[in-house]
Formats: C-alpha cells, structure tokens, sequence
C-alpha cells in the first residue's frame, strides 16, 4: 500500500510542476479527513489498508497539486497546464489498462469472473481510452493538439504505477491486486468530491472534466469494500 499510494501521490505531484503545453488558439456526507478507527471490521480490507497507511493517505488525499486546483481561477495557468499534463499522463494510463485487464480475463478462474473481466476491458478499450484522448484534444475540452498529446514523454510516476497494475496483474495475487486499485478508485472520489464541495471556480476545466466524473463514482467505492470483504471471507474458507 506504501508504495503504490506514494506512486499515485507523485502522479498527481507532477502536475503540480511547470509543464509546457504549447499555447492553444481559444475560439452530501462524505469527508475528505474521516478518520478510521479501531472498530473496522477484520473483513474490511480496503479501510484496514488505509488506516494502517493513515499518513500516506492523508498525503495522498492533500497532495501539492490537489491543494492547487482547490483555490486556483481557471485562467491560473500554471495549474491549467500542470491539469492538462495529469490528463495527457492519464490517456497514458488508460491505455496501459487495456493490457492489464485483458491479461486479468485471461487468467479469470470461472466464466463469472471472465465475464465481468472482458466487460471491464470492452469498457476499457472502446470507452476510457478514447474518452481520455478527447479530454485531451477535443476543441470544446482542453484543446491539447493530438501530436502533442502522443510526443509528450511519459512521466516516471506513470511508468512505475501502470507497471506495477501489470505486475500484480502477472502474479496473479488477488490481495495485491485489491491494493493496487485502491488508491485510484478510493482517493479520486474523496478527492473529486471535496474539490467539488470546496474548490474557488467551478468554472475551471478540471473543475468540469475530472471533478464532475470522478464525484459520481460512490458506488465504486462500495463495491471495491464489498469486493474486499467478500475476497477476505472466501480466504478464511480455503
């Protein structure tokens, strides 16, 4: 948990520096801070991981870049470049996620798994990636040319975080794979829902093309627990 949530942190962190994106012709009860405390149940992996890493967490959750978009107008430019940065990085990672999901259907144990695996990578492949790529380039969004979206250099971050989801993918060990994805599906929604609550213009383009998205996404969270939970028992079973 360690490593991936210092990996995600330094994701998010590298959008906090100055990137040059070449100039473009213009025409409800959940609290980012909750504490975890002693009384989750021992089925409950995904908060026993965060509370047992409540500091890299917290990290995590109050990163540079997040504090950034929090308070920044949505002319600020450093803060829009470093966003468009995140987001050309983050095509980058989608794409990766067509490999690591194909090579988890591959090794699904039963035609139920296999199933919601191949979902996960039509869903991967026909609709995350190419919605990413149109964040990036689509007039109406960020207007990143699309050569410079496919030349920009891929982050180290980046590179260290997809190889590790295709590593865990390989070893096939479920336990690590529940804590490689919890950082992304976990933080982004407490992050995206405090932005949402707190951020200083939500007339800002990270305010309407990740803020927005990642806020709907409470079920995922849930289902990532239960998921959890359900894992847990059937390993005390065997």
């Amino acid at each position: 948990m360690s490593d991936y949530s210092a990996l995600a942190n330094h994701r998010l962190n590298e959008s906090a520096t100055n990137h040059d994106i070449p100039a473009q012709d213009l025409s409800n009860d959940v609290h980012l801070d909750a504490g975890l405390n002693n009384d989750i149940p021992e089925e409950d992996l995904v908060n026993r991981l965060i509370r047992d890493n409540q500091d890299l967490w917290n990290e995590l959750l109050h990163n540079d870049f997040v504090e950034d978009m929090r308070i920044a107008d949505a002319d600020d430019k450093p803060v829009l470049d470093g966003f468009k940065w995140y987001m050309i990085q983050d095509f980058f990672y989608c794409v990766q996620l067509i490999a690591y999901n194909a090579d988890r259907a591959a090794k699904a144990p039963n035609p139920a798994v296999y199933g919601k695996l191949t979902k996960t990578l039509n869903n991967t492949l026909t609709m995350w990636a190419p919605n990413a790529l149109k964040a990036c380039t689509d007039a109406d969004k960020l207007n990143i040319p699309d050569t410079v979206v496919f030349a920009a250099k891929r982050e180290k971050a980046t590179e260290q975080y997809t190889k590790f989801i295709t590593d865990t993918a390989e070893d096939e060990n479920w336990v690590v794979s529940l804590l490689s994805q919890v950082p992304g599906i976990q933080s982004y929604f407490l992050i995206a829902h405090d932005l949402q609550e707190n951020s200083v213009d939500k007339d800002s383009a990270w305010y309407k093309f990740w803020v927005i998205d990642n806020a709907k996404h409470h079920k995922s969270t849930v289902e990532q627990i239960s998921e959890g939970s359900m894992r847990h028992a059937i390993l005390l079973d065997h």
